[in-house]
């Protein structure tokens, strides 16, 4: 099984008013009503993720401090019923907290998916394989109309980078083949030239908006990364019904 991994980072905005206001969301539109903070540190996490996180029910989400311009949300588990996930938070957060939201999900190691909202508007989404999900080939208009539009990004990069370059990471593979015609009769790319490694591709794109540095994205394969964030200064939150 390839990696799954949904994280959303938030726009200028500190800790507790966004562990606030996601308290806030939880309990009004999702009737959480038991929320609570788990003591986590980096000398405990690997025995809380085993003995908490992956062994009771709730939904289980990591508040990073800021880093740089971005705070970032990990989505640890979902154990509830009806299950609902982190990128489904992400309009509503964005209004709230009246900023840019990005959630990404890799959906296992195949297919990078991002929603970019900015004060409850959706301004751009991403499909890296828009053929993935489909059981019948897609035609032209439809793929078209599912394209990603990167403009909508130039208000968070950071200076020194550009549209451009951050277009051409997100137009690799699947893209750059429907582009060059070379889609094959089921929808998929004719060459193996196109494949991307997809956790490769969001810690790349991470990287180039400095999310959390401009040479490290350790929020892809976050379990295997997670001493690298201070987790003395990280907020674990448990929510219950």
């Amino acid at each position: 099984m390839g990696l799954f991994s949904t994280v959303m980072h938030i726009y200028k905005r500190d800790q507790a008013n966004i562990v606030a206001e996601l308290s806030n969301e939880l309990t009004r539109q999702y009737n959480l009503q038991k929320i609570s903070r788990l003591n986590i540190d980096n000398s405990n996490y690997e025995r809380v993720l085993e003995k908490d996180v992956a062994s009771q029910n709730g939904i289980f989400y990591l508040i990073t401090q800021p880093h740089g311009s971005w705070t970032t949300i990990i989505e640890l588990n979902v154990s509830i019923e009806p299950s609902f996930y982190l990128y489904e938070l992400a309009n509503s957060l964005s209004k709230r907290l009246n900023t840019y939201v990005l959630s990404f999900h890799l959906h296992d190691g195949d297919v990078l998916l991002y929603n970019l909202e900015k004060k409850g508007e959706s301004l751009d989404g991403y499909n890296s394989d828009y053929q993935y999900f489909l059981t019948e080939v897609a035609d032209r208009n439809e793929i078209l109309s599912q394209r990603h539009t990167p403009n909508y990004f130039l208000n968070i990069l950071p200076i020194e980078k550009n549209i451009s370059t951050l277009n051409s990471i997100l137009n690799e593979g699947y893209w750059n083949a429907f582009d060059n015609c070379d889609l094959n009769e089921d929808g998929v790319p004719n060459d193996d030239k196109y494949f991307v490694d997809e956790q490769d591709r969001l810690e790349r794109i991470g990287k180039y908006l400095g999310i959390f540095s401009a040479n490290e994205y350790p929020f892809a394969d976050w379990r295997d990364h997670l001493q690298k964030l201070d987790l003395n200064n990280c907020y674990l939150l448990k929510a219950m019904r």
